[in-house]
């Protein structure tokens, strides 16, 4: 249906398209300067306007559009086009509700497949004209907004390793309100003065952000993202762990060893044959009892595919079960002839004589003309033998090292890491004081920052960031007392930059689907 204020004086029928020829009902306007209603017609020109397709075809408005004279004497505008509200906007070359398709479509699809949707909807459009409407009808929604209050700001890769930009979001509406061409203080604080009504802004602990919303908002309450606090001292830490590399090596060795002792002491080894007699024999049991259940439910009338399905098997399995009328057994075949055959009466004999030299027995086999390899003479001996030639004590345990120690020294329960680990932490601890005094203090930074403390006294950060000036990590406390004032506002506000870690995900996914053409 055309809008109300159109009348249809002609339609068009052709093969490809639609044209209707319309006027407008309305014969009195006011002048859009005094405000004067006028009737006098001065002309009229024709405006051509695309419109929503009619029965599968593209259609057209040719549009009789009149100017009027303006008959107020002290009025300098003489004449006036009547405005054609609620049908297009001026200059506009589509009516509104065509474009508020396409705006529709590309917000959907976006520019290509977009475009390639309209032409199967008959109201074809470039991909670059879809993205004009799209970001034309963002920044005309943004003008009319209400000025921003809290943004979050953080980087984000137009290309990760090369190239930044920054984008800022809004963290009362969770909306993306811009995204700058780099990370630089200057192109951040430029921003931040043209949006003077910030009053609140989370970030990160990068320098160029810090001096960025110092030089553009001075005024506004600048919030210290905590988990991206805690991550710059958890990375501290494990840079300093590096010292007590050889202390941790030397205990865990030590360890291993009593550890090792203890609990092979009592230690009853299965062997080899033994231990793959009795798989063998639970797996057999567990396939007959299998196919038993099988055979009881055939005989009840059930199908195949209902007997697979109730026992948890392969329909070809049962199938082959009932070809076969037994569940299968795979006996391994015992090999008729070997290589070693002619030799494994000297081989027994000098087994029996104490011999367990395995390079000496192969070369007295080579002596007697045997050609196989040592490997074999090796398997033989350790079948023989019926354990690993390979003691346990030469086991080697590897020390826990970087990240992997931090994560043991600030666990609540180092022993849930298993016993060993455990017992290194109040080992490593006794023997290196001044480790264990920034751990102690480093949790407490944790328990603060993570607000696990129930009542959290005036000043306690400050308090902190003295005692951490006599632990490893005092060379990180300058820069914490330069933002002492962000971090204070970290603990007492709700403000982070998660969501924008969110928006940051949700862009790196439309530069996937933009399949490169993102930057």
């Amino acid at each position: 249906d055309l809008p109300r204020s159109l009348v249809v004086r002609r339609v068009v029928a052709l093969d490809n398209r639609v044209e209707i020829e319309v006027g407008l009902r309305k014969r009195s306007v006011l002048c859009p300067d005094c405000q004067c209603p006028t009737q006098r017609v001065h002309s009229f020109y024709q405006r051509k306007l695309a419109d929503l397709p009619w029965q599968g075809r593209p259609a057209t408005l040719f549009v009789s559009v009149p100017r009027f004279f303006c008959q107020a004497a002290v009025c300098p505008r003489r004449t006036f086009v009547m405005p054609l509200d609620g049908i297009t906007v001026r200059h506009g070359r589509q009516t509104t509700r065509l474009t508020d398709l396409h705006y529709y479509i590309a917000h959907t699809l976006g520019g290509s497949a977009g475009a390639r949707m309209t032409v199967r909807l008959c109201c074809p459009i470039s991909p670059d004209t879809l993205i004009r409407r799209l970001l034309s009808r963002a920044r005309n929604t943004r003008k009319d907004m209400p000025p921003t209050r809290v943004v979050g700001v953080d980087d984000w890769a137009w290309r990760r390793g090369h190239h930044y930009g920054t984008i800022v979001v809004d963290l009362e509406k969770n909306d993306v309100i811009d995204l700058l061409p780099d990370r630089e203080a200057a192109t951040l604080a430029q921003w931040l003065q043209a949006h003077p009504g910030v009053e609140i802004i989370a970030r990160d602990r990068a320098g160029a952000y810090a001096d960025g919303c110092h030089r553009g908002a001075p005024s506004a309450l600048q919030v210290t993202d905590r988990w991206h606090l805690l991550k710059n001292l958890s990375e501290a830490f494990v840079s300093i762990l590096g010292r007590f590399t050889t202390t941790v090596r030397t205990l865990t060795r030590q360890l291993s060893a009593s550890t090792t002792l203890s609990e092979t002491s009592g230690t009853v080894r299965t062997q080899p044959e033994e231990a793959q007699t009795l798989i063998r024999s639970v797996s057999g049991e567990r396939r007959e009892t299998l196919f038993n259940e099988a055979l009881a439910l055939k005989a009840e009338g059930h199908s195949i595919q209902a007997i697979a399905t109730t026992i948890g098997v392969e329909r070809k399995t049962v199938r082959r079960w009932f070809q076969r009328g037994h569940a299968p057994t795979w006996k391994r075949t015992v090999p008729t002839r070997s290589i070693l055959g002619p030799y494994i009466s000297h081989l027994e004999k000098r087994w029996v004589e104490g011999c367990r030299n395995i390079r000496q027995l192969w070369r007295e086999l080579l002596e007697q003309g045997f050609t196989g390899k040592y490997g074999t003479v090796r398997k033989w001996v350790t079948t023989r033998q019926g354990i690993s030639t390979k003691p346990v004590s030469s086991a080697y345990v590897s020390p826990p090292l970087g990240r992997k120690l931090a994560r043991l020294l600030l666990a609540d329960d180092p022993l849930s890491a298993g016993r060993q680990d455990g017992l290194l932490v109040p080992a490593l601890l006794e023997a290196e004081p001044q480790l264990a005094v920034t751990l102690c203090w480093l949790r407490k930074m944790q328990n603060l920052l993570c607000k696990k403390e129930n009542t959290r006294k005036e000043g306690n950060l400050k308090v902190l960031l003295e005692e951490g000036k006599t632990t490893l990590l005092s060379r990180l406390m300058p820069a914490l007392e330069r933002d002492a004032a962000a971090i204070e506002a970290s603990l007492v506000t709700p403000w982070t930059t998660s969501p924008v870690e969110g928006q940051i995900s949700r862009l790196k996914m439309i530069k996937r689907t933009m399949f490169g053409r993102a930057g």
